[in-house]
């Protein structure tokens, strides 16, 4: 099936589960234009689609929930109850029950899609394994702490500042949001906040054209952010045919080895989610992400790994399976998926640009 039409039958799936964002899906159209890697963000339906039938090998190994989106962007930070700063992934719309292995096929395909990340190919993707198989031994959340100085330095960076943050506020549209997602929003900020506003804005890759509302407040001399997003089913779940599984987003946030976000929870429909400086996805765009390659993708790795091994027995059957496969299985299979990966983006490419050629003729 072409890319065009998976597209079109993904989106219309999408307009039966939540209210869609159209000008966020043209805002995702235009992402996936512009080069192989926000192609490949914003398609996680299309990779779960084609995994089984492309990659039949690693479709056989042991099945875990796993993160389902494991992109290189899908990372960032929060604070956990004891006021902790932590990194991993923050975002697990895509969770499902599938092979371990998909997981870290997609990082791997992802930080091959990348730009100027350090190392080869192959360097990337025995990274990811070394600290993947580190995580199996010894799961455990990641704390940006004077024992991670890289991590450190990466995250408090100035994109990540106080003013970077403020100045990503004023890019808010004022909108009125739905009554129920308003009293969300507002039960969900400090008591006595003051002075709160409605805003939406286009962030992210996949989940661009779900809505997105967030409240601004200002509490004790300064401000309070809380998000809402639309929470659907998983694509895995679209792409498998099965319907009325609900979504599996907390069990991951929530893991044995997680020291969770307090403020992160899911209610009617919606991922609610403390926004700040210090919580939120880290971009990779930048300089600075990128002079960590091998070591972060190692961390990445480790933290896969803390999220798959959340039954005792997982950790086991893994490194058994892993023991089985070649040293190169990751480096190799990920070749061939970022090989697909820039021809279904050369094809939307195509398609996406005759639509804005045919869209100039009618006007």
């Amino acid at each position: 099936m072409s890319v065009v039409r998976d597209v079109e039958r993904f989106e219309a799936w999408l307009r039966s589960q939540c209210e869609v964002d159209e000008k966020g899906l043209q805002k995702k159209h235009s992402r996936m234009a512009r080069n192989a890697f926000r192609f490949f963000r914003a398609t996680c339906f299309r990779f779960a689609r084609k995994a089984q039938d492309r990659f039949p090998d690693l479709a056989r190994a042991p099945r875990v929930l796993g993160v389902g989106d494991a992109h290189i962007e899908n990372w960032g930070t929060w604070r956990d109850a004891e006021g902790r700063l932590v990194w991993g992934v923050n975002d697990f719309d895509e969770a499902a029950v599938l092979p371990y292995t998909y997981d870290l096929l997609q990082l791997a395909t992802s930080a091959r899609l990348a730009q100027d990340i350090p190392g080869s190919n192959g360097e990337r993707a025995d990274a990811i394994l070394v600290g993947y198989r580190r995580g199996l031994r010894a799961p455990a959340p990641c704390f940006v702490d004077d024992e991670t100085p890289w991590l450190e330095f990466l995250t408090t960076r100035p994109t990540n500042s106080p003013g970077a943050f403020k100045s990503e506020l004023a890019t808010l549209q004022p909108v009125v949001p739905p009554p129920a997602v308003e009293r969300l929003l507002r039960g969900k900020l400090p008591n006595k906040a003051m002075d709160v506003e409605f805003g939406t804005w286009l962030r992210g890759g996949g989940a661009l054209g779900r809505p997105r509302y967030v409240a601004v407040g200002k509490w004790l001399g300064g401000l309070a952010v809380r998000e809402a997003k639309a929470l659907v089913p998983s694509a895995w779940y679209w792409a498998a045919g099965v319907a009325g599984k609900k979504p599996d987003f907390m069990r991951l946030a929530r893991g044995p080895y997680r020291s969770p976000d307090p403020f992160l929870t899911v209610h009617a429909g919606y991922v609610v989610r403390r926004i700040a400086a210090d919580s939120a996805k880290i971009d990779l765009g930048s300089d600075y992400a990128r002079a960590y390659g091998l070591e972060l993708l190692a961390a990445m790795g480790a933290d896969i790994a803390a999220i798959h091994v959340a039954r005792a027995e997982d950790a086991p059957r893994i490194l058994d399976d892993l023991a089985t496969r070649n040293d190169d299985w990751l480096h190799v299979t990920a070749r061939k998926a970022a090989q697909e990966v820039r021809e279904d983006y050369e094809d939307w490419k195509i398609a996406y640009e005759r639509s804005l050629l045919q869209a100039g003729a009618t006007r």
